[in-house]
């Protein structure tokens, strides 16, 4: 029998067929780059850009706190604090907090397109750990009646230990898959499989960079002589020029020439300022494939970024590089873990992304409360004070009173008029104790 038929579900209708599923680059290995820089998990983080947007990118994912909430009857909704998945958010496996954890999840899916989790389960069937997995080494398989198993590669010994009760190739009822954008509605593309290219030739680049500072392959000086030298002095003289030329640590050295020897300096070539041109090109590329905004990794704006302030800025990296990521999680979390057959839905907290300074928060708050759209404690409990006493209630702007209504000093709406040539006390229509002499009724009431 397959091995799909020995891990399959109690059902023996399941066929035992597999078909291996990945995205780009095949797990646990690398794919060459047009430059031949062998590109996989490892070797593109050495790149600086490549780290920054997927550091940048997790740490911020990562900041985002993920609430349970319950959808009322009217529409509101509110945290459901008593569900299992509570525990997970604030302890998901016995090694790693929420933060750690997420992290981790971000990076696998920014740099493979896929972020994988084991769902550890009780007897009652409530998840209470997640035991993240790399990519590198998950499979997807397709079996023949359409189920989706995920072959899993134990990796370091925790791993091991943590999967010991899970089959070799595990249900998808049991794997939290997180994919992004996909050719085949399984696997995520892989991301630096994509930019292989660029990632290759930022690679190559940094090399080639190294490479001349540490062999000295372009010299800033020649050695020129009309004489014609013997191989013996060619080659003394080269072993000199290279022992006190050569390499980062011997800039400023000075070198005693003889026998006529001239030495004749060069500057940059085409080739070289567009070398240094492409060195900070790349780092633009790399930042497309990953969504990033280049002021948010240390690349220097242009003229059009510098023009936007550091808010406007801020908003838009939330807007185009983390809302959509937290709407993928929040959707593909819901769907895995079936919260709409209960009525309830995550989301993250973006609040902390967009946090503005003292004085921007102060007037938004005040804004607010003035406006009737919270109240005093809701604003309050936002910033971490405690509730004041009276401070549930909305207040409602006196200059944005409905016309007629109580708050004017006028009688609501639809309370009808009085009798003719009675005023009534305090005002017509007030409802107070009218008044039946012609001479009151013609004298306008006193405030």
């Amino acid at each position: 029998m397959g091995i799909l038929s020995r891990m399959a579900a109690p059902s023996s209708s399941r066929a035992s067929a597999g078909t291996p599923s990945y995205g780009m680059i095949p797990p646990l290995g690398s794919v060459a780059s047009a430059s031949g820089a062998l590109i996989s998990q490892a070797t593109a983080m050495t790149v600086s850009t490549v780290y920054a947007c997927v550091n940048r990118l997790a740490t911020d994912l990562a900041r985002c706190s993920p609430y349970l909430y319950r959808l009322a009857a009217d529409g509101s909704k509110e945290r459901d604090k008593d569900h299992p998945l509570n525990a997970l958010f604030a302890r998901p496996n016995r090694q790693q907090t929420w933060f750690e954890f997420d992290r981790q999840m971000w990076t696998g899916y920014l740099l493979r397109g896929n972020a994988y989790a084991a769902i550890r389960r009780n007897r009652r069937g409530d998840p209470i750990e997640l035991i993240p997995i790399n990519p590198d080494a998950v499979m997807v398989l397709e079996a023949g009646d359409g189920g989706i198993f995920y072959s899993v590669n134990r990796i370091g010994l925790w791993q091991i230990a943590m999967l010991a009760d899970f089959p070799v190739a595990i249900a998808s009822e049991d794997i939290f898959h997180l994919r992004d954008l996909t050719f085949n509605s399984l696997v995520g593309v892989s991301n630096i499989g994509l930019a292989r290219d660029a990632i290759g030739l930022t690679m190559a680049l940094e090399q080639q960079a190294s490479r001349w500072i540490a062999n000295g392959a372009r010299p800033s000086t020649w050695l020129k002589t009309a004489k014609q030298l013997t191989d013996t002095a060619a080659k003394r003289l080269k072993t000199q020029f290279d022992d006190l030329h050569a390499g980062y640590q011997n800039t400023g050295k000075t070198v005693v020439l003889e026998d006529g020897i001239e030495p004749v300096a060069l500057q940059l070539n085409s080739v070289d300022l567009q070398f240094i041109e492409q060195r900070r090109l790349q780092p633009e590329e790399v930042c497309r494939f990953f969504g990033v905004p280049p002021h948010k990794v240390g690349v220097a704006a242009d003229s059009r970024g510098a023009s936007q302030n550091l808010a406007a800025q801020d908003q838009d990296y939330v807007n185009s590089a983390i809302t959509q990521r937290v709407v993928a999680f929040e959707q593909r979390f819901a769907w895995t873990f079936s919260l709409d057959a209960e009525d309830l839905f995550v989301e993250r907290d973006l609040n902390q992304l967009l946090r503005a300074d003292v004085m921007t928060r102060a007037n938004v708050s005040r804004i607010n409360i003035l406006s009737g759209k919270t109240t005093q404690n809701e604003e309050r409990l936002a910033d971490g004070l405690k509730p004041m006493p009276g401070g549930d209630r909305l207040m409602m702007p006196v200059n944005m009173a409905a016309e007629g209504s109580n708050i004017t000093g006028q009688a609501p709406d639809g309370a009808g008029r009085p009798t003719d040539g009675t005023v009534g006390v305090g005002g017509a229509g007030t409802g107070g104790t009218q008044a039946t002499d012609q001479t009151a009724a013609d004298t306008p009431p006193q405030n």
